[in-house]
């Protein structure tokens, strides 16, 4: 009995060492789609991550929605992640970055006559909280909602990506 305590206690041991797993100085890709609410268009795009330190990545993505009643629009993010382990498996990290976006309105795809082209270029600032689920060898998913703070197109997104560390 005491032997099966012992090889219990070792191997929670082993596998408890995810929880502290170094990542400082590595480097993650990643894909992810999703939804706008204020262009109403799904979305989907690409992101890196690099870990300055084992709790403090930098995230930078960027996203392309599909076009719907003439709008297009593109958006490049720079976003920090303070990450927070919850299991071995499980993390969450609050999101707060800044943003920059490319709206662009095509006149002849909608039927309003009198109607202008126009291009609108905004930066902002994105706040949220993300969800990871790291499943497998180097590999992740996750789930993120931000709240994109923008000049006259402010909007909420969600995004679910999976990434992988090089």
């Amino acid at each position: 009995m005491k032997k099966l305590i012992y090889l219990s206690v070792i191997f929670l041991t082993l596998f408890a060492t995810k929880s502290y797993a170094q990542y400082e100085g590595t480097f993650g890709l990643g894909a992810h789609a999703g939804y706008g609410s204020s262009i109403k268009s799904a979305g989907a795009g690409v992101n890196l991550h690099y870990y300055y330190t084992n709790n403090i990545r930098f995230a930078p993505s960027f996203t392309y929605f599909l076009p719907r009643k003439g709008v297009s629009m593109w958006e490049a993010d720079a976003d920090s992640h303070y990450v927070v382990p919850v299991s071995w498996l499980f993390s969450f990290y609050p999101i707060a970055g800044l943003h920059y976006s490319n709206w662009k309105f095509d006149a002849s795809k909608v039927s309003d006559i009198g109607a202008q082209d126009w291009t609108k270029h905004r930066i902002g600032a994105n706040l949220g909280l993300g969800l990871q689920y790291d499943f497998g060898y180097k590999t992740r998913i996750s789930l993120e909602y931000k709240y994109q703070f923008i000049k006259d197109f402010s909007q909420s997104s969600i995004m679910a990506g999976i990434g992988f560390w090089i």
